[in-house]
């Protein structure tokens, strides 16, 4: 890195000094040959310097041959190994693909609140539509939903088989209330003025995990 300054002006450059007191003395002798001594004693109470209107043009060069160097040796490196971006890009989608499943299941209507496996191997869930619904759906070991049924409202305790645990208002003036299921999962879902549900999400299962627990069920019927 280099700073330049080809061009420096000074427009008016000020110095006020006080109470300047200097005493000289000398001493000068003529036999052999001459000798001289001279003495100084000099005192100042106070010093200002001023500098006004000063112009310069500044140049800072940085030489970036080594990063350039860098660069082109990562890109040639990708540009003779094309796998490395193709892992990369494969990885990154692989991220997003995870992060959304989650969130989807965690968070999003028909979001899983339990999980159990009946006699036969097959994947018993119970998750809540978009309309409140608390629906029971079979699924054989391919993950083909074999099998539903509609247990009615969440709301309605007596035939989900939920219980009210919570309940708050939010900062939109929404009930949020949150629900319990015999295996311990927690529903919490929102409702407007008139009571209807407009949001739901599942945010702990039985296992304290939005998938639910895995234990055994009879067959459905």
């Amino acid at each position: 890195m280099l700073l330049d300054v080809p061009n420096l002006s000074v427009e008016e450059i000020t110095l006020e000094v006080e109470n300047l007191r200097a005493k000289v003395s000398l001493d000068a002798r003529l036999a052999n040959l001459l000798q001289l001594s001279a003495g100084a004693d000099v005192s100042i109470d106070k010093v200002k310097l001023s500098i006004k209107g000063v112009k310069a043009d500044v140049m800072l060069k940085v030489k970036l041959d080594n990063v350039a160097a860098i660069i082109d040796r990562t890109l040639t490196t990708i540009d003779r190994n094309p796998q490395i971006l193709e892992g990369l890009l494969r990885t990154v989608d692989n991220t997003v693909g995870t992060v959304g499943n989650v969130a989807n299941t965690a968070l999003q209507p028909n979001g899983v609140l339990s999980q159990l496996t009946n006699t036969l191997g097959q994947t018993v869930q119970r998750t809540v539509d978009t309309a409140g619904n608390l629906v029971e759906r079979t699924l054989d070991t391919t993950g083909k939903v074999v099998g539903s049924r509609n247990l009615g409202s969440v709301l309605n305790t007596a035939t989900s088989g939920l219980r009210t645990v919570g309940e708050t208002t939010n900062a939109a003036g929404q009930t949020v209330r949150r629900l319990q299921d015999a295996s311990g999962s927690i529903l919490e879902v929102t409702l407007d003025a008139a009571g209807k549900v407009v949001g739901s999400r599942v945010v702990r299962g039985a296992t304290g995990a939005a998938s639910g627990a895995t234990g055994n069920l009879n067959a459905p019927r």
